[in-house]
């Protein structure tokens, strides 16, 4: 088996949820050779102890930092009332950033957890397309194909979890022509760095099952995803290897109520943060358990059984 190269772009905001993402990781994963490169802005000296202690000292595994500076996203939008941090773009420089000699990289989100052996995921041949990619929970979206002018026939791809095909990148001059449509159309990106990929990639971009990125709404009982989709998801639920926790209701949020928080607190339980839980707020759960409306429409019941 060849070493795995994993990527995340983190802040120091953000360290804790890395580390659970990777224990998940690396949990199941045993035996595999593991590259971890940390993307950032910049990170303290504790943020990167806690780090290199669960890579390194933990698991045995490899870790790079790049500590990058901000100078590389300066022309990159971002809302400042998003909770998205303006590192999430650092994705779309990986060929400026890693090390020439790595052809292919596995990105991942630090809001997901993965469940079995990545393999699979990492052995898809990439021949030919930028990137591989699961179909966005909303890609049923009209609006996505009108901002972003191009056709609706390509769906639209979520970039939590990306196989990327570096080779193609610098091959094809990938990072300039994202650049280019930053600097022309910072207009059209909604959803960030997702939307400038899809916008640049759509037609180089190959999807891959289900099971490698599951996102919130693919557990929920009204889906977005586009009909002609939904047979392959259905097939492939039984087989989630990878919970991606989208939107902004996150598992360490008390208002999450995800069918797989549970076990995200499974694997955070294995960190330094065990037995951590969100605060209780009270005030919501007063709310839910007296308002009728609530309690006729099943605030709790939008979600799909597992």
């Amino acid at each position: 088996m060849e070493n795995m190269d994993i990527v995340c772009n983190i802040d120091n905001g953000y360290v804790k949820y890395c580390v659970v993402m990777l224990t998940s990781l690396f949990i199941n994963n045993k035996n595999k050779d593991l590259h971890i490169h940390i993307i950032a802005d910049d990170l303290s000296e504790e943020s990167q102890f806690i780090l290199s202690d669960v890579v390194e000292k933990q698991y045995k595994q490899y870790l790079s930092f790049y500590l990058v500076g901000a100078g590389l996203l300066s022309k990159c939008p971002i809302d400042a009332n998003n909770y998205i941090s303006i590192s999430t773009y650092y994705r779309c420089f990986l060929t400026t950033i890693l090390p020439s000699d790595i052809s292919k990289v596995l990105y991942l989100d630090c809001d997901l957890i993965v469940r079995k052996p990545l393999d699979a995921l990492f052995a898809i041949c990439l021949d030919g397309y930028a990137v591989g990619a699961v179909e966005d929970m909303w890609s049923v979206k009209e609006s996505h194909y009108i901002r972003l002018r191009y056709p609706e026939e390509y769906s639209y791809f979520n970039a939590g979890v990306l196989l990327v095909n570096l080779d193609y990148w610098r091959q094809h001059d990938i990072e300039d022509e994202i650049t280019e449509y930053i600097t022309n159309y910072p207009e059209r990106l909604l959803y960030n760095d997702q939307d400038v990929l899809n916008a640049v990639l759509y037609a180089r971009r190959l999807f891959i099952p289900f099971r490698w990125n599951m996102q919130d709404g693919f557990f929920r009982k009204r889906r977005k995803l586009r009909p002609s989709s939904i047979p392959a998801l259905e097939a492939e639920m039984p087989e989630t290897a990878i919970v991606h926790f989208t939107g902004g209701k996150k598992p360490w949020h008390e208002k999450s109520i995800h069918p797989y928080k549970k076990e995200y607190f499974k694997y955070l339980d294995l960190t330094r943060w065990s037995g951590e839980r969100p605060p209780v707020n009270y005030l919501f759960r007063f709310s839910k358990l007296f308002n009728p409306i609530q309690g006729i429409l099943g605030w709790k019941n939008i979600y799909r059984k597992i």
